[in-house]
């Protein structure tokens, strides 16, 4: 008896030595870190950075043209960066083509913003200042559409190339969606750019809820799963999953907090008169555009959520259908079309199964 209660003991010992290094079926658990290491991040992330790098230079011309529009000062043309551009998705490329050329001429007309009636704009208009806001003859705000629209089109189109096509058996390969989403390996809140400030306007920061921490978390259970070898390229592939549907799902609740933005400016704007008023349309005619650029710029891209059938429905909706002259401008002369802006908040809603609370906490804008 005392010896067949040692084995018996001796055998307890082995299961639970074996159950505290594998799940419940045998396999081997994925041990995932809190922070995220890469000895070469620099070194790998060259050409997202050059991306990044170069929306940010041509965005700053978009703002330098704004800011001089009118004053008497000639706008140079904006170059299209030759490394963004050839990560773009190639019908959006052709359209920052033609965007950055109507966005100069403008900045050059001598003429602030003049609202069309219903006929449309005056032939030979070519837009100006609302406000402080510079618009296009049919009242869209260009430089939303050339930053915004790019970080679909081009950033998360990067993303989605490295992931379809880059050497998943590389952890250094995890390293460049961390940057072309816009974030450091510490992924501090407060040192964001490009897409990642958007998904983190969308989570919670004391509580390190939201999208911009489900990216983070993906990324780290990626870059593990990798290091772990390819018995966990199941878990490897969800994380990337994980990844590019959080990115998405911050993209299009910030098309909801701009809708949002945009009903609650124009109806401030009825209440007030002269260049008050005129300063507050031209700031709901940026959150308009802002609506528009992060809506189109993930037309036509793979591995989404969203079909471009859906992204078409609320382009039409916002009077800027793609392939066609928006009308934007119709939301300054028509109240009634601020009813299409809340449809908006109920379609994206209905796509990505957001909650009313969900969509209520994507109307505030969480900085740090």
């Amino acid at each position: 008896m005392k010896i067949s209660s040692l084995l018996y003991l001796g055998l307890l010992g082995i299961l639970f030595t074996t159950s505290a290094c594998d799940d419940d079926d045998g396999d081997p658990m994925l041990d995932v870190p809190t922070t995220y290491t890469s000895d070469n991040f620099e070194a790998n992330v060259t050409a997202e950075r050059a991306v990044i790098t170069e929306l940010s230079a041509m965005t700053t011309a978009a703002n330098l043209a704004e800011t001089n529009a009118q004053s008497g000062t000639t706008i140079p043309a904006i170059p299209y960066p030759s490394t963004l551009r050839s990560v773009t998705e190639g019908e959006y490329a052709d359209l920052v083509e033609d965007w950055l050329v109507e966005l100069v001429a403008a900045a050059n007309s001598p003429d602030g913003f003049q609202t069309p009636d219903a006929s449309g704009p005056v032939p030979g208009q070519e837009g100006g200042k609302l406000g402080s806001r510079l618009l296009d003859e049919n009242g869209l705000e260009l430089e939303q559409m050339v930053q915004k629209g790019s970080f679909g089109a081009a950033l998360y189109n990067h993303a989605v190339d490295v992931i379809e096509n880059g050497d998943l058996t590389d952890p250094g390969t995890i390293d460049k969606l961390v940057e072309i989403h816009g974030t450091e390996v510490d992924f501090a809140v407060d040192e964001t750019t490009a897409a990642a400030t958007y998904s983190r306007r969308r989570s919670d920061l004391t509580a390190q809820t939201g999208f911009f921490f489900d990216i983070r978390d993906a990324l780290l259970t990626a870059r593990a799963a990798i290091e772990g070898g390819r018995e966990f390229d199941e878990e490897r592939d969800q994380a990337l999953n994980d990844y590019l549907e959080a990115w998405e799902k911050s993209n299009y609740a910030t098309v909801i907090f701009y809708a949002n933005r945009t009903i609650d400016l124009i109806q401030e704007a009825n209440n007030q008169m002269g260049e008050e008023r005129e300063n507050t349309l031209g700031d709901a005619m940026h959150a308009y555009a802002e609506g528009v650029g992060f809506t189109h710029g993930f037309r036509r891209i793979d591995r989404k959520i969203m079909t471009d059938a859906q992204i078409d429905t609320v382009l039409g909706l916002l009077q800027a259908p793609a392939g066609q002259t928006p009308e934007s401008y119709r939301f300054l002369i028509d109240p009634d079309l601020l009813t299409d802006l809340q449809t908006i908040v109920t379609t994206i809603q209905g796509v990505y199964g957001f909650t009313e609370a969900e969509v209520q906490g994507f109307y505030v804008n969480n900085n740090p």
